[in-house]
């Protein structure tokens, strides 16, 4: 699994991004894909106490010749169908989220 950053803010990192898993293939796509949009699942490893409701942009590295914004958060698990954001999401639930692609 790779790790990427969900940015608050677009274009800059602050206190408050997320860093989340996705899989390797997952990420190798965001790296290279010329579609306008992708849905991406991100994975929790851990406990997270506050998962905002909105993130700006998932930040891969500053090579990724892409911006990743994020237009739609959609929390997921198996277990709680309830989950509202911001609020806690525990280890093995995820985020759905879409992402527009626009090149740097």
């Amino acid at each position: 699994m790779a790790l990427v950053t969900l940015r608050t803010k677009l274009g800059e990192s602050s206190p408050t991004d997320l860093r989340i898993s996705v899989q390797d293939r997952t990420y190798e796509h965001l790296m290279v894909t010329i579609s306008p949009e992708v849905r991406v699942s991100a994975f929790f490893d851990a406990n997270i106490p506050e998962v905002a409701a909105e993130y700006a942009e998932i930040f891969l590295t500053e090579e990724c010749p892409f911006i990743s914004v994020i237009t739609k958060v959609i929390p997921g698990s198996r277990k709680r169908k309830d989950i509202v954001l911001p609020g806690p999401m525990s280890q093995g639930e995820q985020l759905t989220l879409i992402v527009e692609r626009r090149r740097k």
